[in-house]
């Protein structure tokens, strides 16, 4: 097993919700976004390193494991993202599984984060989340979409647990400390101005100056969260078998290329 040396690569918009290659577009695909890839990190909490080749450790840090068969149970969740895996190309989906193996590696480091830090998500927050989240489908229709799914309502309710945590590590160690300066919005405004009149065309009501502010506040967190998930790996150690992960590429790989063919 090999500790993680190299940098991922992920801004902070994707390690909120990476998208995956294959999600629908548009206003359904954000609702399976929500409802599907929030599911691609399914609880990492074993600590049980049992002989069969499903429980080996895929990653580890000094108080949280990840299995072979909790990152694969994790990866099938996320094909509820997409209509038919079938015309999806093979090197896409291992790319895929790529990313997902980083973005859970990161979960385990944000969590020792969060456990340092004394963060945590009480239930008035969750379930106020999850009340804004129903909002947005007519009555019933979220409850029947998780069923027509075939997602269990706990599953989907941890997973968003995690990353409504994660959001508060991310705001406490990067959002609160970042400035954006009058300087920031002139310069934004300059570069997008077109952009930003068509906005305010077609959306009158839109607070312009507060949009901008947000705007530059995402770029901000985004350029500075690959820098501080690093001195995170390095603090935290989690670790990833690499021997494993090669182990299990090939088979599936194979699959997919026979499915594809």
């Amino acid at each position: 097993m090999r500790k993680i040396f190299t940098r991922f690569a992920i801004s902070y918009k994707r390690a909120r919700f990476w998208p995956a290659p294959w999600q629908p577009s548009g206003a359904a695909g954000a609702h399976w976004i929500i409802l599907g890839l929030l599911l691609l990190t399914v609880a990492a909490c074993g600590q049980t390193d049992n002989a069969s080749p499903h429980e080996a450790v895929l990653i580890r840090s000094d108080k949280q494991t990840v299995t072979r068969a909790q990152f694969e149970r994790a990866f099938e969740a996320a094909r509820i993202a997409y209509s038919d895996e079938r015309y999806v190309d093979p090197r896409v989906i291992a790319n895929a599984r790529l990313r997902l193996l980083h973005q859970m590696a990161e979960e385990l480091i944000v969590n020792r984060r969060a456990e340092e830090l004394g963060i945590t998500l009480d239930e008035a927050e969750l379930d106020a989340a999850i009340e804004k989240i129903k909002q947005d489908y007519p009555e019933n229709a979220f409850d029947e979409m998780l069923l027509e799914s075939a997602i269990p309502y706990s599953l989907w309710k941890e997973r968003l647990r995690e990353r409504l945590l994660m959001e508060k590590v991310v705001d406490r160690e990067l959002v609160q400390s970042l400035e954006v300066t009058a300087a920031d919005i002139e310069a934004y405004y300059k570069a997008h101005g077109k952009d930003l009149a068509d906005k305010t065309e077609s959306s009158p009501e839109m607070d312009l100056e507060r949009f901008i502010v947000e705007q530059l506040r995402r770029q901000k967190v985004e350029a500075a969260y690959p820098q501080w998930m690093e001195g995170l790996r390095q603090r935290y150690q989690v670790e990833i078998d690499w021997e494993l992960w090669e182990q299990i590429q090939p088979s599936y790989a194979r699959d997919k290329e026979n499915t594809a063919g």
